[in-house]
C-alpha cells in the first residue's frame, strides 16, 4: 500500500509538481526511471546532455519526485542513484479555493543495515 502525505509540510508547491510534469525532458527521466539509476545511465537512455541530466534531476528533486541516494560498493567507488519517488499525484482544490497537491509516495520497506548505511552517507553528503 502507498503512502499518501499531501498533509507533509515537505511537500513541493503544486507550480513546482506541475513545472515539472510540464518538462518533456523531465518526463522521460521519470519514464526512465522504472528502476534506480545513475545519471549516466540516464544519460545514455534519454539521449540527453550530461548538463540537461542534471538540471532536470535537480528540478525533480525539487518537485519531490525523484529521490537521490548513495550506493556503497565494496568492489568499487561509491555510486550516486536516482530513484522515482511517487506512485501517485493528484491536484486538487480545496474549501479555501487553493490548490493542493497529494503525492502517494511507495511503500518504505525496512531498511537492510546496507540501507541504512547508505543513507546515512547520504545525509553526511547533504549536509557538507
Amino acid at each position: 500500500m502507498a503512502r499518501n502525505i499531501d498533509d507533509d509540510a515537505d511537500e513541493p508547491p503544486v507550480s513546482a509538481v506541475l513545472a515539472s510534469l510540464d518538462d518533456e525532458k523531465c518526463r522521460a527521466v521519470l519514464t526512465a526511471l522504472r528502476e534506480p539509476k545513475s545519471a549516466t545511465e540516464l544519460q545514455a537512455e534519454c539521449e540527453l546532455a550530461s548538463s540537461t541530466v542534471y538540471r532536470k534531476l535537480e528540478r525533480l528533486r525539487e518537485s519531490a519526485l525523484v529521490k537521490e541516494y548513495t550506493e556503497v560498493r565494496r568492489d568499487g567507488p561509491n555510486a550516486t542513484l536516482y530513484e522515482r519517488d511517487f506512485t501517485d499525484i493528484s491536484i486538487s482544490i480545496d474549501d479555501d479555493e487553493a490548490f493542493r497537491v497529494a503525492i502517494e509516495r511507495p511503500d518504505e520497506e525496512p531498511d537492510a543495515p546496507e540501507d541504512r548505511m547508505a543513507t546515512f552517507w547520504s545525509e553526511m553528503k547533504k549536509e557538507s
